[in-house]
């Protein structure tokens, strides 16, 4: 999307400069007049941060919380931006904030400014910091989006945090396998003759010769998978299988449509709070997902709520999500409680997504125990029977 600096004239006959995001210029032109203004000049512009990837969460929750509370003290907008440039804790945040900053003192708004930074900041909080700006409730929309940062810095967490042990488990199988067949067990059966050897112990020697004489190929083939699977995960048809595959796969599934669920359901109350239009709501939460396949159920979603369905509904139809999830939708949109209820909803799945990955993890480490047993047991079985093998000419 290409961003066009425009000069333009009020009903009231002031002048406006405004920083506004478009396609082309016939978008522009549209976007303009959905302002209720009118356009005098524009000229393209480039964006200044290029180079700057996008801001971590832990700085997000940091911008979005100081920023809604020194706003809310009444602190003006500008004076905000100079303090949290001041006291930036890194060199990319400050070259962010002196990029907002230098937007901001062109005349452009906040949310103008952040957009202009080109996937610096996620698409959900410049819409919701859009809608508060809107609404003039800057402030809130900001505390809010620093809630639902921290919730979800707490889910990442939670989901590393269950990854570690069956990883460094696995990590140490893996070495402790490779040991035992390259080096341990080819120093004992050297003292035998090959038709001394007994044919488990032969396979795994087979093996051994086989990691050592092509460990080389071994590596490079590795790294070629490596970097083909990432890029073929670029390619939007393959990546849509692939993030269906991981909502429907046995027993991982589940507890991936409890992710998104919480992660839709969060995303949905802090839109649907801060005032943005439902249609806009549901196209900005697809895309917040990180799922492509997600994505292109939620553009189904859009297509039926503007024909008048239910969101509750048509989500209910994607079968991409936990039940409870529309299930609570419809109540909310019966009661006309949806804000409450959708925030509630979030937490719910936050809790069951905890518990699900505790579930999987007494399932899995119990399960890499007994491979890893099966496996050294036979390594050990097959240095052992050419010594007893040895022992019984004697």
């Amino acid at each position: 999307m290409k961003s066009f600096q425009v000069r333009a004239i009020d009903a009231r006959g002031k002048n406006v400069n405004e920083l506004i995001f478009a396609e082309d210029i016939e978008e522009l032109i549209q976007n303009v007049k959905n302002k209720s203004l009118f356009l005098v000049d524009y000229q393209e512009t480039k964006s200044t941060s290029k180079s700057v990837t996008k801001l971590p969460i832990k700085s997000l929750v940091i911008f979005c919380r100081q920023l809604g509370t020194m706003i809310g003290a009444g602190i003006p907008i500008m004076q905000s931006l100079s303090m949290l440039l001041e006291k930036a804790d890194s060199p990319k945040s400050k070259k962010i904030y002196r990029n907002v900053f230098e937007e901001v003192q062109k005349g452009n708004s906040l949310s103008a400014a952040m957009q202009s930074q080109e996937g610096v900041f996620p698409e959900l909080l410049n819409n919701m910091i859009m809608a508060g700006e809107l609404s003039g409730t800057l402030d809130l929309s900001l505390r809010r989006m620093a809630d639902h940062f921290e919730k979800e810095a707490k889910l990442k967490n939670k989901i590393k945090s269950a990854s570690i042990y069956p990883m460094v488990l696995g990590v140490f199988s893996v070495g402790v396998v490779l040991a035992l067949v390259t080096f341990v067990l080819p120093s004992i059966t050297g003292m035998f003759q090959p038709d001394q050897i007994p044919w488990t112990t032969q396979i795994i020697l087979n093996f051994s010769d086989f990691l050592l004489s092509n460990w080389v190929a071994l590596v490079i083939g590795l790294i070629f998978i490596i970097i083909s699977i990432n890029l073929l995960l670029k390619i939007r048809d393959i990546r849509v299988q692939w993030d269906k595959f991981k909502l429907f796969m046995p027993i991982i599934g589940k507890l991936n449509q409890t992710i998104y669920s919480a992660r839709a359901a969060r995303a949905l109350s802090s839109l649907y709070s801060s005032g943005v239009q439902v249609l806009d709501m549901l196209e900005t939460t697809g895309r917040v997902l990180g799922n492509v396949y997600l994505e292109d159920m939620f553009l189904q979603v859009i297509d039926k709520v503007s024909r008048g369905e239910l969101i509750s509904k048509s989500i209910q139809d994607t079968q991409s999500f936990d039940p409870m999830l529309s299930s609570m939708i419809y109540v909310g949109e019966e009661t006309g409680a949806i804000g409450d209820i959708l925030d509630s909803t979030a937490d719910y799945f936050d809790n069951e997504a905890d518990s699900a990955l505790q579930r999987m993890i007494s399932m899995i480490e119990p399960l890499m125990i007994i491979v890893l047993g099966f496996v050294i047991g036979f390594i050990v079985l097959s240095i052992i029977q050419p010594i007893f093998q040895m022992y019984e000419t004697f």
